[in-house]
């Protein structure tokens, strides 16, 4: 028997067919896109041959966890490993060991232990031609994958497309009046605008040269002009001293990015004896309660201060 459509239900139907080849397409390509955004690995180290957390990696867990990095409702996975050192059994048992330990502070700290999707010990990792006595450091680690697709899903759902960050350096760039620091008396300050690192890192972006070249450009135009270069954190406990510095795993993020600063103006020829830097973590926040994303920007900055203008 066969059965008669009439024109308008051939129409819907076509229709309906080219709907589900957009959601199909949609799916396998734009999807996976923000999926893979969505996804960050964090690792943190201990201590060899000890599967137990040391006071440092547990401040590392207490900032992801604190800056939203790990948050509840995301897919978690927590992946040990070990160096070379020591048998193979002992490595894994080992890396599964602290694998555990970091699940059981996340459990501890608030994180859903339904969240955690994977908690598993790959044993050490394997390195040819090696044979160092000291082992690897950055082999005795624990990655800990997260996975935000909740987040990412709302953020595609309400929108069409992911939220711009307003914290990352997607707004309009605000431009630092250079000309005015001439007129400046020491103590004074400007912010420098549009200088930016990666998370948790004290590198320079690329995008950031612009602006430090300005910076260079004053210094060697007023010989007489010295500054402090100061750096401020946001998103940390007050109990914390500085935020933590992945590329050294050292508290001491602020230091390090103004540093880095330093370090760039002395390979131009500046003198160092025209130069100091700083850092002051969450000490000197200009928004002293943090609620929305623009707080935190404004915490979250490098400061030039005038020590000598003559």
């Amino acid at each position: 028997m066969c059965t008669i459509y009439k024109k308008t239900d051939l129409f819907s139907t076509l229709v309906t067919m080219f709907k589900t080849i957009l959601t199909i397409l949609f799916s396998a390509i734009i999807y996976p896109a923000f999926a893979q955004r969505a996804t960050d690995t964090f690792s943190v180290y201990f201590d060899l041959g000890i599967p137990t957390l040391n006071a440092n990696t547990e401040k590392r867990i207490d900032l992801l966890v604190y800056n939203d990095k790990i948050i509840n409702g995301s897919s978690i996975m927590i992946i040990g490993y070990a160096d070379f050192l020591g048998t193979e059994k002992h490595n894994k048992d080992l890396s599964m060991e602290r694998a555990k330990n970091v699940k059981n502070y996340l459990v501890k700290y608030g994180i859903n232990a339904d969240n955690i999707k994977l908690c598993v010990g790959n044993g050490e990792v394997h390195r040819t031609g090696i044979n160092d006595k000291n082992g690897f450091p950055t082999d005795r680690r624990v990655d800990i994958v997260v996975n935000n697709m909740k987040e990412s899903n709302e953020k595609i759902a309400s929108t069409g497309k992911p939220k711009k960050d307003t914290v990352k350096g997607k707004k309009r760039p605000v431009k630092t009046n250079f000309e005015e620091i001439k007129n400046l008396k020491a103590g004074s300050t400007i912010t420098l605008q549009n200088v930016y690192f990666p998370p948790d890192r004290h590198t320079i972006k690329p995008e950031s040269k612009e602006t430090l070249e300005k910076l260079f450009s004053v210094l060697k135009q007023y010989p007489n002009l010295k500054i402090s270069i100061e750096g401020h954190v946001c998103c940390i406990k007050s109990e914390i001293v500085d935020a933590l510095d992945i590329d050294t795993y050292e508290p001491t993020l602020s230091i390090n990015r103004a540093k880095a600063i330093y370090n760039y103006l002395v390979s131009k020829g500046i003198d160092t004896a025209r130069l100091k830097y700083a850092g002051y973590g969450h000490r000197r926040p200009v928004v002293v309660v943090e609620q929305t994303n623009e707080d935190q920007e404004k915490n979250r900055r490098v400061e030039i201060r005038i020590t000598e203008n003559k």
